[in-house]
């Protein structure tokens, strides 16, 4: 006896077995959780040269495309040489990466050195005129709001205590790695991390230069695999995201690492004007932590003013009004003119993506999940217009922010329009039988 099952039996069935497996998973991921995360690390361990690969290809891919266009422009010919071309647009690429990566580290690494050096010997003198000059400061209080200034002296002095206890135990440490003669014993007796990160370094270099120079063959690859196992409009769907998430992605962190570029120099600039302790290391410190959406500024502003306040306390003042300065000039004018509304995402939806990317992944994470949430939004967004316009309902969120629904731009209460919908449902499936 022939059994004949109809095309809704089988979605039905489909649509279970991916239920099953899907409640499986997740079974397994809760009960198995710590296993599982030691695998995933053991697989981006080893997986560590692909992935530096496809990271540095993916950042240095643009660069790359200008160069052929501009080798282009020299030759009046698109298709003149494109080996040569390709091969020359490659080479160029990676030695730019590599010159402004040593120009950068060759700048900054000295300064930095000698900064965290100064900061480590000068510590203690630093914690006693910063003691001085806040007793100066609150010695009216010792009469009139004794507990007050008892409680500032008892907290200042336990701090005093920490930083100092820090100091003597990581000071032989510091000195000992920044020293000359020290430092090749210092590496030695981290050799295998140190070796390892150089190796993962260099391997990455090299599987950045395969994708780079062969990039549209993989990318055709990655299609024809989808193609031959996906349904044709999920295929469209999925890159289509694609296209979407890397387009954001890449305009956010091109726009974002220029604009803190150009504020860690402005940085620089005023606090050397200024006379300002520490001046190479707080600038890379406000530079680097700008590039975090929200939080970044004062992330990085904190800590810098901490340290003015330990070198040269009557300097802080104007250090944090040079400091809002500086921000209010990237928050209103500089970010704007340079990244435009390329996020298009609530505030809510920001700290949301910054919450989870630090949680997960640190300052990566909360650089990275940005543009990744405003891709999405945006993705989604376009998803429910779409659905709801076909609904004939409309797209813009105030007219739900009242008690009634428009449906055809006439008020329905939701009862009526679920009958309705449930009606289309219907005629639709007898349509579709």
């Amino acid at each position: 006896m022939k059994i004949h099952i109809t095309e809704k039996q089988k979605s039905v069935a489909v649509c279970t077995v991916w239920v099953f497996f899907t409640c499986l998973l997740l079974t397994i991921i809760v009960w198995r959780f710590s296993s599982l995360v030691a695998i995933i690390q053991k697989v981006i361990r080893v997986l560590s040269p692909v992935i530096w690969g496809l990271v540095f290809a993916y950042l240095l891919s643009p660069l790359q495309n200008w160069i052929e266009k501009q080798l282009a422009k020299l030759t009046d010919r698109k298709k003149e040489h494109p080996v040569l071309k390709r091969v020359c647009a490659v080479t160029i690429t990676i030695l730019l990466f590599l010159a402004a990566l040593a120009g950068i580290i060759a700048m900054l690494l000295p300064e930095l050195i000698e900064s965290v050096r100064t900061l480590f010997n000068n510590l203690p003198d630093y914690l006693k005129n910063m003691g001085e000059w806040v007793f100066s400061h609150i010695a009216g209080l010792k009469e009139t709001q004794p507990q007050i200034y008892d409680s500032i002296i008892s907290g200042l002095q336990s701090l005093q205590d920490k930083l100092v206890g820090f100091v003597t135990e990581f000071e032989p440490k510091v000195d000992s790695l920044i020293s000359g003669a020290n430092f090749i014993t210092t590496l030695t007796s981290s050799a295998y991390a140190f070796f390892n990160g150089v190796m993962n370094f260099l391997l990455g270099i090299m599987v950045a230069i395969y994708l780079l120079y062969n990039k549209e063959r993989y990318l055709a690859q990655i299609k024809k695999i989808l193609y031959a196992l996906f349904p044709q409009h999920r295929v469209h769907s999925t890159l289509r995201i694609g296209s979407r998430v890397s387009y954001t992605f890449m305009h956010f962190i091109s726009g974002k690492s220029l604009d803190s570029l150009i504020i860690g120099i402005l940085c620089f600039i005023g606090l050397t004007i200024m006379d300002m302790p520490y001046v190479a290391l707080i600038s890379l410190v406000v530079g680097v932590t700008n590039i975090i959406p929200f939080f970044g500024p004062f992330i990085g502003a904190i800590p810098s003013a901490f340290l003015v306040l330990i070198a040269e306390p009557s300097k802080l003042i104007p250090f944090v009004i040079f400091i809002l300065v500086l921000q209010q000039f990237d928050g209103n004018f500089l970010g704007p003119k340079i990244l435009g509304d390329s996020l298009g995402l609530p505030t809510f939806w920001v700290l949301f993506a910054i919450f989870i990317g630090g949680g997960l992944f640190g300052f990566i994470g909360m650089v990275a999940f940005v543009p990744l949430f405003a891709a999405l939004y945006t993705f989604t967004k376009e998803f429910l217009a779409e659905r709801l316009s076909r609904k004939g309902m409309p797209c813009d969120t105030e007219s739900y922010m009242s008690g009634e629904l428009v449906y055809a731009e006439t008020p329905v209460d939701a009862e009526t329009l679920a009958d309705e919908i449930n009606e289309g449902k219907e005629t639709t499936n007898d349509d579709n039988a």
